[in-house]
């Protein structure tokens, strides 16, 4: 019988790593501290309510994500129409942004202060952005920046725009062509049709429904799912990883155990500082040095339907403090109870030291319910319920030199030829879930064959796809 290989964190990237592992024939150990799989992408249930940590939309361009997702949900999904909107000073638009729409909605005194700082901008030479102010302004102008970019990023990362990097600029933004809007304004283009995405595919029960299938699975075959269980530490001798500590946070039990390989998709900044012997310091201080940004999820149960048609919203108003606003009356019908009332995630974002992270639940409550009456989303509708969700280091944060100290790390941990980091916790890379689902299924066959994919490549590129094999019928799984 030989040792399993431990899956560190049930997300979309362990989980799908455990999938693809049980398909092969390998024996898998899955480990969650939470008392649910999923990680960021789980549901969780509230008064007959089924709940996501706020929006989770999925599409991919990767085939194999794609098969994946159809070979576990099956018919459990459903499609939903797509409506994605920003709020900016009592107007909605579009998102991702559509530039005539913003010239049109705007006035034509604000429309032609966007068009002159967008041709400033391209006709006047600029040197080579070094932040996120400096990317934006270069492709859209300053004053397209001031409108939708620099609030809603600064709420978002806690940071000033000049700060951030510009790499994280390059990577999300997409969708916005203000020549092209000019250009059609002045009657120098017809007849371009651009196309979006206007719907998508999504889980019945929620978007935890997904890993909670491939927990079915995976306990069918015969595999462990451990929950409620952390990793203490990790022990290390030569080029291999050959021990885990593990406790059991129900009964406070420890244990060590042996792991074949580990994939871990735990913070990378925790992991490095749970290895044993620790490593060097400059290794050490490397991983202090990078940060996450945490998020505070406040969900109120609303009196009354048909509140907003949005799936979700972007709130680019710099006079409250929530930054999105979803909508789950606008998913999927099976997560309701009822069609009386309406369930609303705002999301928040701060640091371990902020007040907000501190905040009683009840302030919370009462400072979402405030927010969104302020804006309009709520007149005089009625809160029945509500709760609050704390998730720490959700987003890696791309400022400062983390590049080089996340190269730091990189090499040191590429020393272990046991060991494979994936998913947003445990590589620090703002992935999407595909991206992610993506890295585990590649870890997996790394397993198979050592060395065949570089996981660091997934979403450095946005056209970066790999073809991975995908077997027939699962193998039976080799205890």
């Amino acid at each position: 019988m030989r040792d399993p290989i431990y899956i560190l964190g049930a997300g979309p990237a362990g989980m799908a790593a455990a999938y693809r592992l049980t398909q092969l024939g390998f024996p898998v150990v899955v480990v969650e501290r939470e008392d649910r799989v999923g990680g960021l992408a789980k549901s969780i249930c509230y008064r007959g309510f089924i709940l996501d940590y706020g929006p989770h939309r999925f599409f991919t361009k990767i085939p194999a994500v794609l098969e994946l997702w159809n070979q576990v949900l099956g018919s459990e999904q459903v499609t939903v129409r797509r409506l994605t909107r920003i709020y900016y000073r009592k107007h909605y638009f579009q998102y991702p942004i559509q530039a005539w729409e913003v010239l049109r909605k705007v006035g034509w005194w604000e429309s032609l202060l966007i068009v002159l700082s967008y041709l400033w901008a391209q006709l006047i030479p600029h040197p080579a952005p070094q932040n996120f102010a400096d990317w934006v302004k270069g492709k859209f102008g300053s004053r397209l920046f001031q409108m939708f970019f620099k609030s809603y990023t600064e709420k978002l990362w806690g940071i000033p725009c000049t700060e951030i990097s510009a790499d994280w600029a390059a990577q999300r933004i997409k969708g916005l062509s203000l020549g092209q809007a000019i250009r059609k304004a002045l009657g120098w283009k017809r007849g371009s049709v651009k196309s979006l995405i206007d719907q998508f595919q999504f889980p019945r029960l929620g978007s935890g429904q997904l890993y909670e299938k491939m927990q079915e699975f995976l306990l069918a075959e015969g595999q462990k799912v451990w929950l409620n269980t952390e990793v203490i530490a990790l022990r290390h001798q030569g080029s291999r990883i050959v021990e885990l500590q593990l406790r059991h946070l129900q009964d406070g039990r420890e244990t060590w155990v042996s792991p074949s390989h580990v994939i871990s998709s735990i913070p990378l900044t925790v992991l490095v500082q749970s290895l044993r012997e620790l490593p060097p310091p400059q290794v050490l201080q490397a991983a202090r040095k990078l940060k996450f940004r945490n998020t505070v999820l406040v969900y109120l149960i609303v009196q009354g339907s048909q509140l907003f048609p949005d799936n979700w919203l972007y709130i680019n108003e710099p006079t409250v403090q929530v930054g999105r606003v979803t909508n789950f009356a606008n998913w999927s019908p099976a997560m309701l109870p009822n069609r009386e009332q309406t369930p609303l995630c705002c999301e928040y974002w701060c640091n371990f030291e902020d007040p907000l992270w501190q905040a009683p639940e009840e302030e919370l409550l009462a400072l979402a319910e405030r927010e969104l009456r302020q804006i309009g989303l709520l007149q005089d509708q009625k809160i029945c319920g509500g709760f609050v969700v704390r998730l720490p280091r959700t987003y890696p944060i791309y400022a400062g030199s983390y590049k080089e100290d996340l190269a730091i790390l990189q090499r040191y941990l590429g020393e272990f030829e046991n060991l494979q980091l994936v998913g947003r916790y445990g590589s620090f890379k703002y992935n999407n879930q595909d991206h992610s689902l993506l890295m585990g299924l590649l870890a997996a066959e790394n397993i198979l064959q050592p060395g065949s994919h570089d996981l660091w490549q997934v979403n450095s590129d946005d056209d970066y796809q790999e073809e991975i094999k995908v077997p027939s019928p699962p193998a039976k799984v080799r205890q």
